[in-house]
């Protein structure tokens, strides 16, 4: 029998307007349609904000949240999301959502929650807005200045069933500039034991990110005292971390983390950090992050402290809002002293990736208010937030449309360029075989002259080394490919692009141990946030080794966080036709062309004239026999 378990829990409850009419004229289809938002909308983004599913109804979910920030993040991007997929359907036929978001006690019983918590949730709903929110004066309370959204107040409600008010306040983000999809902004999440309480969960990592590198512009001068507004939107301060180990002879392990951490936060590109002897001087002050933000100048803050038993250490950190004293995210590692080094070298580098992305994500959703006219920052910072996602063609484009728009007030802004240059070869690579053959050589055209315009603005740019790879790489230069994609880790060893990158390149040139290799080391990185492509790519390589059950095994969990990418569901068809599963060979099939109705052989299959023999027969005698019966289309 299950155990009973009480807790405090933020409850989403959502519902599809005038879904009953809808399944009256048209049952077949309607149902389709809220399959696929449910899919490919509800499922993915409250996975992203550390939310558990717990029922799904014909038109709508109730889902829990770890607190009332992630539940009610959560419902701004879905809501976001869904009004800019709807925008272009008949006003009678569009699937519009209203949510009810509610903080209180639940009683978990198993995959089932009730209680007041719930219930408040569920009465909520009915009073949101078409394409809205109304949530308890408990969420609104939690959130306080987290958000930039307008909280109407609705009062005291008197809701069925429920014997006293219930103080309410709805957000209508159809009457806004903000009901537009944009960046996911950090929701907090629960985290492991000893974590300090309110972590985020940032959006999935999706092939792109920001860079570690030194910037090839000095950033924007930090605020002075008293100026907090006007820090630089990723101008962070690194406190002293506190040894709470007991042993004052272990000190060094937190100066290490303190020192190591600071230094690395430097690499990203328009990053302040402030110094370490004004990060000293903040030690043992009792000062709130609001006060040491507007006297330091800036925006983020993180601290940390170190616990230790014998040889074991654990080392909990967490990331502040300055401006608002929100706590954006919080993680805690476990690892040995034995070898400090190591320790120091994973801390460093998961720390370094998952704040690098908060900051990037928080930044982008502050520049989300200069819609009218935003700056050049603004707009690279919306598409360095964009690359934070899975990288699905729509996804491309919009990364794609900012660059241009930056790149029309900059003609030569050369981190535009870079990233215009990824954006559109990753579009050629990746869907290429959805696009007809002009428009993608017309990418991989663009792609060749952006490479060559960036070297002569900046020689030394190491960024542009990745697509220049992989342009290499569809026009029969292995030799130059391998040069690029080796100059790029060795530019870049902390990013997890690279990896990737030679990943890519070692399966090209039939070395899929030398590819996994590659992809684990990209996981270890940042282990919480794999992009869709290293699920692609392991799977590739395992059945370059005739393991295709690893390959099943790695594509059942890339659809599991990136729901939208097409390319597992390829495998995954090809994979249980080989063993005879014709039924879930047919599911795989119906999801692919869900998200890739014109789906074919992938670019990065199709050997190239020069291509190993090894590769060439891996191709002709294994892969297409297998895509052809799983009746993949050629």
């Amino acid at each position: 029998m299950p155990q009973i378990e009480r807790k405090l829990a933020a409850i989403m409850v959502a519902d599809i307007v005038g879904y009953s009419s809808m399944m009256e004229r048209d049952e077949s289809r309607t149902f389709a349609r809220v399959r696929a938002v449910r899919e490919g909308l509800f499922n993915p983004i409250v996975a992203q904000y550390a939310g558990r599913i717990i029922k799904t109804t014909g038109d709508g979910f109730l889902a829990e949240f770890p607190t009332g920030t992630a539940a009610l993040h959560c419902a701004i991007d879905i809501q976001r999301q869904n009004h800019a997929n709807e925008a272009g359907s008949p006003e009678g036929e569009k699937l519009l959502l209203r949510i009810g978001i509610n903080l209180g006690d639940i009683i978990i019983d198993g995959d089932d929650v009730s209680g007041d918590g719930v219930n408040v949730a569920a009465r909520l709903e009915p009073y949101a807005p078409k394409d809205g929110i109304c949530v308890s004066s408990a969420v609104r309370d939690q959130v306080r200045g987290d958000l930039d959204v307008l909280f109407e107040d609705m009062g005291e409600l008197h809701i069925k069933n429920i014997t006293r008010p219930i103080r309410a306040y709805s957000i209508n983000l159809a009457n806004t500039p903000l009901a537009k999809p944009g960046p996911a902004v950090p929701a907090a999440r629960r985290s492991k034991p000893l974590l300090i309480a309110g972590a985020a969960l940032a959006c999935l990592l999706a092939g792109g990110g920001y860079h570690w590198q030194k910037s090839n512009t000095p950033p924007a001068t930090p605020a002075v005292a008293g100026e907090a507004t006007s820090a630089a939107a990723l101008s962070i301060i690194v406190l002293p971390f506190a040894n709470q180990t007991g042993d004052q002879q272990k000190a060094y392990v937190a100066d290490a983390l303190t020192s190591s951490i600071t230094a690395d936060l430097s690499r990203i590109r328009d990053a302040y950090v402030s110094s370490p002897a004004t990060a000293l001087s903040y030690k043992d002050k009792s000062l709130t992050a609001q006060q040491i933000g507007k006297d330091a100048g800036v925006r983020f803050i993180l601290q940390g402290n170190v616990l230790s038993s014998g040889e074991k250490v654990r080392i909990s950190v967490t990331l502040t809002n300055a401006q608002t004293g929100a706590t954006l995210w919080a993680d805690t590692l476990d690892g040995d002293l034995t070898n400090l080094f190591a320790l120091q070298d994973q801390v460093t580098n998961q720390i370094g990736n998952s704040i690098g992305r908060q900051m990037v994500i928080v930044a982008a959703s502050d520049s989300e208010k200069h819609v009218a006219s935003p700056k050049v920052a603004d707009l690279l910072l919306r598409s360095a937030a964009l690359r934070l996602r899975s990288q699905t063609l729509p996804v491309l484009q919009q990364i794609e449309a900012l660059d241009r728009q930056a790149l029309s007030l900059e003609p030569n802004n050369v981190n535009a360029l870079s990233e215009l240059a990824v954006s559109l070869f990753r579009q050629a690579y990746n869907f290429g075989n959805q696009m007809e053959p002009e428009p993608k050589e017309r990418k991989w055209a663009e792609v060749r002259d952006i490479t060559k315009k960036v070297k002569e603005l900046d020689p030394n740019n190491a960024d542009i080394l990745y697509p220049i790879g992989f342009y290499a790489s569809k026009h029969d230069d292995f030799p130059g490919w391998r040069r690029s994609a080796e100059a790029y880790l060795a530019a870049r060893p902390k990013s997890l692009l690279p990896y990737i990158g030679m990943a890519n390149m070692y399966i090209a040139i039939a070395e899929p141990r030398n590819a996994i290799d590659m992809l684990k080391k990209a996981i270890t990185l940042d282990p919480r946030h794999p992009p869709e492509t290293i699920f692609t790519n392991m799977a590739r390589a395992h059945m370059a080794l005739d393991d295709n059950d690893a390959a099943q095994e790695w594509c059942l969990k890339g659809t599991e966080i990136h729901p939208a990418y097409a390319n597992c569901y390829a495998i995954l068809a090809m994979v249980y036709a080989s063993k005879g599963d014709t039924a879930r060979s047919r599911g795989s099939l119906d999801d692919l062309h869900r998200v890739a109705p014109r789906y074919g052989i992938p670019e990065f299959m199709k050997p190239q004239p020069s291509s190993p023999a090894a590769y060439k027969t891996f191709y002709e005698a294994k892969y297409l026999p297998m895509w052809r019966k799983a009746g993949l289309p050629e």
